[in-house]
C-alpha cells in the first residue's frame, strides 16, 4: 500500500522499526491523520533529537512511555521495534521488570505475559539469565539504600525515614528494599538507563509531578545532560502527548536550574 506524502524519513524508520505495520493509524482508512503523525512522530521529533541520544536508547524510552500510559498495543510494537535495532532481550525485560514497582502488578503483568510471547515467537528461550543481585531482604535494604543515597544525595534514606510521619515508615523501608532493593539493583541495564527510564514511566504516566522533578534530578546527578534529556522527552512526545511532555520540560527545565515553562 501506498503511503502518500510520507516523508522519506518517515518511511524508512517504520519500515526499519517494524516487521509488520499495525500501529492503530492505516492509510486506506485514515489517510490525511496517519500522515501527521507519522510524518510527526517518525520525522520531526527525531530530527529534533539527532546527536543527543542513541537509536536504541530513545526507542528504549518509547517502549517504556507505552507502559507509563497503558497502550498495550503500541508496547508490541516497540517490544519489535527494540529487537529490531538490536536491544537484547534481557534489557528489553529489565524494562518491564522495573514497571512492577512504579506501575503496580495489575497493569504491568499483562505487559510481562505479552512480552514473553512476543519473545517466545521470535524464537527466544525462556526463562532469561537471572539478573538478581541481591540474596536476601537484609542485602535487598542495604543495597538499595546506597543505590539512593548514591542518586540523591548521602543520608537520603535516614531522612526519608525521619520525617515520615508515625505509623507511615514502613512505606519509605519498602520503597528502598523493594524498588531500589530488588529492581535498581539487578544487572541487565546500567543505573542511567534505569534512572531514564523512570523518567519515561513517569512522564508518561501524568499526575507525579513531585516524583518525576525528583527522578528529573536523579538523572542529573547521574550525569545525564540536559540535551540527552530534551531529547528523550521529546522521543516520547507523539506517544504521551503535549501537556504531559510539557510537564517533562518543566521538570528538566527546574532541575537543571533553567526558566521554566
Amino acid at each position: 500500500m501506498k503511503e502518500v506524502k510520507i516523508t522519506k524519513r518517515a518511511h524508512e524508520e517504520i519500515r526499519k522499526l517494524f516487521s509488520s505495520r499495525t500501529l492503530i493509524n492505516t492509510l486506506r482508512t485514515d489517510p490525511e491523520l496517519t500522515e501527521a503523525v507519522d510524518n510527526f512522530a517518525f520525522d520531526d521529533t527525531l530530527a529534533a533529537a539527532d546527536g543527543s541520544v542513541l537509536e536504541k536508547t530513545r526507542v528504549m524510552c518509547i517502549l517504556a512511555s507505552t507502559i507509563g500510559c497503558n497502550a498495550i498495543k503500541e508496547f508490541r510494537q516497540y517490544v519489535d521495534a527494540c529487537l529490531n535495532v538490536g536491544v537484547k532481550p534481557r534489557e528489553i525485560r529489565e524494562i518491564v521488570y522495573q514497571a512492577y514497582p512504579y506501575l503496580g502488578i495489575s497493569q504491568v503483568v499483562e505487559y510481562n505475559l505479552l512480552m514473553n510471547d512476543i519473545f517466545e515467537n521470535n524464537g527466544i528461550r525462556l526463562p532469561l539469565d537471572n539478573q538478581n543481585s541481591v540474596n536476601d531482604e537484609e542485602e535487598a535494604y542495604k543495597t538499595g539504600k546506597e543505590l539512593i543515597d548514591s542518586t540523591f544525595g548521602e543520608g537520603t534514606v535516614d531522612n526519608m525515614i525521619a520525617t515520615s510521619p508515625k505509623g507511615q515508615e514502613h512505606i519509605v523501608k519498602y520503597l528502598v528494599s523493594y524498588c531500589y532493593g530488588k529492581f535498581y539493583s539487578r544487572r541487565g541495564i546500567d543505573l542511567q538507563h534505569r534512572e531514564l527510564i523512570t523518567f519515561c514511566f513517569l512522564a508518561a504516566m501524568g499526575g507525579c509531578d513531585s516524583q518525576l522533578l525528583t527522578h528529573t534530578k536523579g538523572c542529573k546527578n547521574l550525569n545525564i545532560s540536559k540535551s540527552e534529556m530534551v531529547a528523550a522527552a521529546t522521543a516520547i512526545l507523539p506517544w504521551i502527548g503535549f501537556p504531559r511532555t510539557l510537564n517533562a520540560i518543566s521538570a528538566i527545565n527546574e532541575a537543571y536550574n533553567e526558566k521554566v515553562m
